[in-house]
């Protein structure tokens, strides 16, 4: 079992003790490091949020990527933690909690590597929703990809 599968696992665990069990085990942090550290991760398992691998599976914006330093960045979710708990709460309410469903919301997300400046931005009006105009928030924001990061995902061997 892959730290992924494991993560997934926990959450599906979660998820079928009903809306109740939910509620309790979001009350305090432990839930949402559970969502957090699912994109922390590599498929080979290793850490790569907050150290030099971070370059290699994670996105940066250009202006992140020219700073250098992976600690002195911003490690954002490109749709917020919130949302994503909220349609993985939807599937207790649709009857639809699978290992597969919460698999597809979660691999829909990623963490984008931002500037401090970048986030400030993104934090003021969308810090815990998207922009109505249907664009990502980077893409509302005029946040570019640096092209030599686009290919990169948590997911690649």
């Amino acid at each position: 079992m892959t730290y992924h599968e494991t993560i997934i696992d926990l959450i599906y665990h979660i998820l079928s003790q009903g809306k109740e069990y939910l509620n309790m085990i979001d009350t305090r942090n432990a839930y949402d490091k559970l969502l957090r550290n699912y994109h922390q991760v590599n498929a080979a398992g290793q850490v790569v949020y907050r150290n030099n691998r971070a370059k290699e599976f994670y996105r940066f914006s250009q202006a992140a990527w020219k700073l250098g330093n992976v600690k002195k960045c911003y490690y954002e979710h490109l749709v917020p933690v919130k949302l994503m708990k909220g349609k993985l709460a939807e599937l207790i309410e649709e009857n639809k909690v699978s290992k597969n469903t919460i698999a597809a919301i979660l691999n829909s997300n990623e963490i984008v590597v931002i500037t401090k400046e970048e986030a400030n931005k993104i934090d003021k009006n969308h810090k815990t929703e998207l922009p109505e105009s249907g664009k990502d928030r980077l893409m509302e924001y005029d946040i570019p990809i640096e092209l030599e990061t686009e290919r990169n995902s948590i997911f690649k061997l």
